[in-house]
């Protein structure tokens, strides 16, 4: 029986969930993951060059409950139960106007759609795989936050500023909750990485940014997958859970 880990990624195909992918390949585990785009998915498996003995994708949306639970049963008749879950997918939607608040630009229905992918797709995936996790007595547990969420905006909108704060409160309740049966679930909340969310480090936004930032550089994906990966595996993290870790160059601290 093959017995190595499979890690489930949401938002898999770019920026910080691929490299997230990437980084647990590289450690020898079993990886699935989605995306919205069927051609993103594509992009990104043809990059990745594993066989499906190592890698499963699917072009499924977070916030379809029917959707992600059939890609989960795939996983579990192809290989085994999840017993890694990082919760990565995300949106944040542009400003039309800098000039004009946020609240008058941002329509209800906006509102609704990041909080559906940010929050409810985390709440949905963790009621989906804790179920086999109790039964192990053991699984890990990573949401993928945001300084947004911890402090101030200062980039993005409310909707995406709520929805990761409250995914940091998710992440407190869902540790509480599941700590007695082993499993952990932190979140992680990166600062200014450069991704295609965030676009070039030359835009008038990047460079305002990089301005707040203590270590004068924006951060890399891959320092988001280094530490999501000893949190999802590492003997050393077994202790940890319930927490938020900040990884912002110094630009938010608690």
């Amino acid at each position: 029986m093959d017995r190595r880990p499979v890690a489930f990624v949401t938002g898999g195909a770019s920026g910080i969930g691929l490299a997230i992918v990437r980084r647990f390949l590289a450690d020898g585990h079993r990886v699935a993951f989605v995306a919205r785009r069927e051609e993103h998915v594509t992009w990104a498996l043809d990059g990745l060059g594993y066989d499906d003995d190592r890698v499963m994708a699917g072009a499924v949306d977070v916030t379809c409950e029917d959707g992600i639970q059939g890609f989960v049963d795939r996983v579990r008749r192809h290989w085994d139960d999840v017993t890694i879950l990082v919760n990565n997918a995300g949106i944040s939607p542009k400003r039309k106007d800098i000039s004009a608040p946020w609240l008058e630009q941002t329509s209800l229905q906006e509102w609704r759609d990041v909080l559906d992918v940010n929050l409810n797709g985390p709440f949905t995936l963790t009621r989906l795989v804790a179920p086999a996790m109790i039964a192990r007595r053991s699984g890990r547990i990573v949401n993928i936050g945001s300084l947004a969420g911890r402090a101030m905006p200062q980039i993005a909108g409310p909707h995406y500023a709520a929805s990761k704060a409250g995914l940091v409160g998710l992440t407190r309740a869902a540790a509480r909750d599941l700590a007695p049966f082993g499993i952990t679930v932190n979140c992680v909340a990166p600062g200014r990485i450069l991704s295609e969310m965030t676009g070039p480090a030359d835009t008038p936004v990047n460079r305002a940014a990089l301005a707040r930032i203590p270590v004068g550089r924006f951060g890399t994906a891959d320092e988001i997958a280094d530490l999501v990966a000893f949190l999802a595996t590492s003997p050393a993290a077994a202790f940890l859970t319930g927490a938020t870790i900040d990884i912002t160059g110094g630009e938010f601290a608690a």
